[in-house]
């Protein structure tokens, strides 16, 4: 609890104290009757909103923690006060998180002798944001005096990276045949899906069909790689599109039930399918730079920043990621709730 700062008369008071003043000056031709009609109440007011102001200490303000997410998402924001004294709170809200239109920055509450009051705040940009710290304005019961404290401490509001939408079939290569195919075990022909690739297309089976649909041959002793190494690296001025697009490939393989370790200049963070949350906070926080050395051979994907746009290198092939693919929306699972979705090509 922070203390009470200077205590301050407010316009009612300085009005209050002009009109003693002003009946003191004047009470020899007003005679003392009407000298303490006036001065006495005044005078006695005055006294008793100082004692008031001074003694009332300073109030208690708590304020419920904010749930992490992504760009674009909303969060109600809700502070408590206690406090003996009337008290108008005064809320600042940081860069990189928005107030809706109608709603000033900062926020201010009138709230009385203590209450709860809630406002919204839309997440806009990655990185750890705050929210306060509130200062507390109070006054005495006529209102004349008025002092001010400021809260200790801020809460801090985490926002993700903006997630865009990674095609499947985009990721086949590296997800599929990690161990290898044994394509001497021919087991069965399928009708191709969105999640093959051209090279399981079988053409020669495909060409005999009559409708034109492409074949697909599987063959035995295929394997599934489940885990995915992903190295991100950028300048400082580039974290924010490497960060998004590492966090694309991880949201994409998490549904695919892939374990992925991530790996930038901040850290190194290993996620199961269902629990890439420790990861997106991770990629939250990371200021960019580049990792330590032999971390590029390691990796099963490369993610460099390079400006808006950031160049990942999956098995051998390069893809682009960037806003100005966004074209699909991506459905939120549980674990991951996507703001925005693009394609990667």
């Amino acid at each position: 609890m922070a203390a009470l700062r200077q205590l301050r008369p407010t316009q009612r008071g300085i009005g209050t104290a002009a009109v003693v003043a002003l009946a003191l000056a004047l009470g020899g031709a007003f005679g003392l009757r009407s000298l303490g009609a006036v001065v006495v109440p005044g005078a006695s007011a005055l006294l008793i909103g100082a004692v008031q102001t001074l003694r009332a200490g300073a109030p208690n303000v708590d304020r419920a923690s904010i749930d992490a997410g992504f760009p674009g998402d909303r969060r109600t924001v809700r502070v408590t006060v206690e406090s003996s004294a009337a008290c108008t709170v005064v809320e600042p809200v940081g860069d990189g998180l928005a107030v809706p239109e109608g709603t000033t920055n900062p926020v201010t509450e009138a709230i009385g002798h203590g209450g709860q009051f809630e406002y919204t705040v839309e997440l806009d940009r990655r990185g750890e944001h705050r929210v306060g710290p509130a200062r507390c304005r109070i006054s005495d019961s006529f209102g004349l005096f008025s002092a001010v404290t400021g809260e200790e401490e801020a809460e801090t509001v985490l926002v993700y990276p903006t997630v865009y939408d990674v095609e499947a079939r985009a990721l086949s290569r590296l997800t599929s045949g990690g161990g290898g195919t044994d394509r001497s075990t021919f087991e069965r022909l399928r009708e191709y899906t969105t999640e093959d690739t051209m090279g399981d297309i079988h053409w020669r089976a495909s060409a005999k069909r009559p409708d034109e649909e492409f074949l697909v041959a599987e063959y035995g002793g295929r394997t599934t790689r489940d885990r995915v190494r992903i190295v991100g690296e950028s300048d400082s001025d580039d974290a924010d599109a490497m960060a998004s697009a590492v966090a694309s490939l991880l949201t994409r393989l998490d549904a695919m039930g892939r374990t992925v370790t991530v790996v930038v200049a901040d850290g190194e963070c290993t996620s199961r399918p269902g629990g890439s949350v420790t990861a997106l906070r991770l990629l939250a926080r990371t200021g960019g730079g580049t990792v330590a050395a032999g971390e590029r051979d390691r990796a099963d994907v490369y993610v460099r920043g390079q400006g808006d746009d950031v160049t990942a290198t999956v098995a051998g092939r390069r893809l682009e990621i960037g806003p100005e693919r966004d074209s699909n929306r991506q459905e939120r699972t549980e674990s991951v709730a996507p703001t925005e979705t693009g394609t990667i090509a």
